[in-house]
């Protein structure tokens, strides 16, 4: 069985990119987000909007921040549990802060949702890892197809 061939971008890229994703989730959750009290449910109707939005946030924190990591000397455990703790410690931090803001509140439920929200994408990313192989990319031809000149 083959396994599944995965592209590894430049550190520097990696690590933007856990950046952006990191401020994106400190944006909204000191600004109001989009379709606050207009959405009640998520998808299925099974749990409130804003669970969704943490769960996929943190979620998505957790694999930038995996996949910056993906070529570290670590064992894969070391590495997600690293992961998982920075997440869940960025959400804390969030949570504080907006103790702190009037217009916002912290709560024990959504460092929850975080928490979960991270363990579920470390496990996702574990899985990954171990059906797929990473190899370098150095430059962006490499993700060009091939050109036939004839």
């Amino acid at each position: 069985m083959s396994r599944l061939r995965l592209p590894l971008v430049p550190r520097a890229l990696r690590l933007a990119g856990v950046l952006a994703v990191a401020a994106t989730i400190l944006y909204f959750s000191v600004f109001t987000p989009p379709g606050s009290g207009t959405i009640r449910t998520g998808p299925l109707g099974l749990l409130p909007y804003g669970t969704w939005l943490h769960g996929l946030a943190y979620a998505g924190l957790a694999v930038t921040l995996a996949y910056a990591l993906q070529d570290r000397p670590w064992r894969d455990r070391s590495a997600l549990v690293v992961v998982f703790l920075v997440a869940v410690g960025y959400g804390a931090g969030i949570e504080l802060l907006q103790s702190t803001l009037a217009a916002r509140t912290a709560d024990f439920g959504d460092l929850l949702t975080n928490a979960v929200g991270a363990a579920v994408a470390a496990a996702c990313w574990r899985v990954l890892t171990r059906w797929g192989r990473f190899y370098r990319v150095r430059r962006v031809a490499e993700f060009e197809a091939p050109v036939d000149r004839r």
